[in-house]
Formats: structure tokens, sequence, C-alpha cells
């Protein structure tokens, strides 16, 4: 298994996985900022953390709905 790790990853340039690394800790940062988002929010414009999760629910939706017409 470790001999076909080591194919897939020659296959592709060093950049390549460069890039893919800065995606997936890039990806991980921004959803340990949700929880944090949330506090901010409730804190800043007085609102319950059902609001504050209605509204990062929203930015996910949209994000979803945008990438779909945006990707291309």
């Amino acid at each position: 298994m470790f001999t076909r790790v080591k194919k897939i990853y020659r296959e592709f340039p060093r950049l390549f996985w460069v890039v893919v690394a800065v995606r997936f800790i890039d990806g991980i940062g921004g959803t340990l900022l949700f929880p944090f988002f949330a506090l901010y929010i409730t804190e800043k414009f007085n609102v319950g953390m059902t609001q504050a999760g209605i509204l990062l629910g929203m930015s996910s939706l949209f994000g979803l709905v945008g990438s779909m017409f945006g990707a291309r």
C-alpha cells in the first residue's frame, strides 16, 4: 500500500501537493472560526444563538449555491 501512495505522490508535481496542503489547512482554519463568529455576533449585536446560527447557516448555504454557479 505504501508503494501505491508513493506512486500517486510522484505522479503530480511538488507544487500541486503544496497547493493541496495549503487548501486543506485553509479549509480547516475557516471551519474552526465558525464557533467564534457565532460568539462574536451574539455579543456584538445582542442577538440569540439561534439567530446567529441561522445567519451562519445562510452564509454556508449561499457559499454552496455560489460555488455551484461560480466554479466554472
